[in-house]
């Protein structure tokens, strides 16, 4: 079919015993004639618990780190496309510590993640926290590879398993692959309610460590970064700090997403867009304005962006945060925190 210009287009494709996938298409930056073809795999939806990746967890601890929360990103886009499911979040330990403790804690974990989902706009009713303790040691489905050891598919990870392991490091990551978070469909005869809460923009909401102050956590990366989670005119991302640095760098992929979201659009840029927008590219330094910038509740308007390759996502330093308030950084805590 023919499309128009400066348009996007939502698509819903649906499948009797199979998630509902959407999909999101824009001619908006697209300055002359295309095809545009896109593939949609519906998946089948499951009988057995499905394993949520890279939601991991410190020994004892059921706080869901900010770099794991990108992980739950899929499942949020399930619950989105298929309003009538109802699903269970089930949480996992590994064997150490008292039954009792555990299964407070894999209750803690589950809530934690079903907390997140309601955040993201997720109906409360549509979501189960079940804490299961160390009861149910996982099962591998495939080959996994931790600490330069590889778990076979089929490998229960049970203590008498466990034990028999060469090394502490490879006996440590079989317990963290026991603590784990999975969801399953319980129900498939939900009925949505209005859209009210649905329709409320997942970015308006933020998680903060304590509600009464304005701390936002981060993660420190390999090159000493501090990685955290900002909101750029209402589109949910990471940013990097770095103190010394003096501009505000954002990535091509950054800014590709942010056009192709309708966010931003070609009049964003300094110059001629013409120039600077390609078909699916944009120039390297490249200027454009970002009309607002959220960190926790704090936020500034109008910044300036030049286009670096070299970099992932959003990058600024001092001059920029201070733009959003007098702040101090806890490393023991890890955390920005705005007064």
């Amino acid at each position: 079919m023919q499309i128009l210009a400066k348009t996007t287009y939502d698509m819903l494709v649906t499948r009797k015993d199979y998630f509902n996938e959407k999909g999101r298409e824009t001619t908006v930056g697209i300055e002359r004639s295309k095809d545009i073809i896109r593939n949609f795999v519906l998946r089948p939806i499951p009988r057995k618990p499905v394993v949520l990746p890279d939601i991991l967890y410190d020994l004892a601890k059921w706080d869901l780190k900010p770099q794991y929360r990108d992980s739950l990103q899929g499942l949020i886009e399930t619950l989105d496309a298929n309003e009538n499911i109802v699903i269970e979040l089930a949480s996992h330990t590994d064997s150490r510590d008292s039954d009792e403790r555990n299964d407070i804690l894999s209750q803690k974990r589950a809530q934690s993640v079903v907390d997140y989902l309601i955040s993201r706009g997720i109906d409360p009713d549509r979501l189960v926290a079940k804490g299961y303790g160390e009861r149910v040691p996982r099962t591998l489905g495939k080959d996994v590879v931790k600490a330069e050891y590889t778990f076979k598919a089929g490998t229960v990870l049970n203590d008498s398993v466990i034990n028999l392991l060469a090394g502490t490091s490879v006996k440590e990551a079989a317990h963290q692959l026991n603590r784990r978070s999975e969801f399953s469909i319980i129900r498939n005869d939900y009925v949505p309610k209005t859209k009210v809460t649905k329709n409320i923009p997942a970015t308006k909401i933020e998680m903060v460590v304590k509600p009464e102050e304005n701390n936002v956590p981060f993660v420190k990366t390999k090159d000493g970064l501090r990685q955290a989670t900002c909101y750029i005119n209402g589109i949910t991302t990471d940013f990097f700090y770095d103190a010394k640095e003096k501009e505000v760098f954002i990535s091509p992929a950054l800014t590709l997403k942010l056009l192709k979201d309708g966010v931003i659009d070609k009049t964003s840029f300094d110059g001629d867009p013409t120039k600077i927008l390609g078909d699916g590219t944009v120039a390297d330094k490249a200027v454009l304005t970002l009309k607002e910038i959220r960190i926790g509740k704090n936020s500034t308007k109008e910044i300036k962006a030049t286009v670096n390759k070299k970099i992932q996502s959003l990058q600024f330093g001092d001059i920029l945060l201070k733009k959003f308030g007098k702040y101090s950084i806890d490393d023991a805590t890890s955390e920005i925190i705005f007064e």
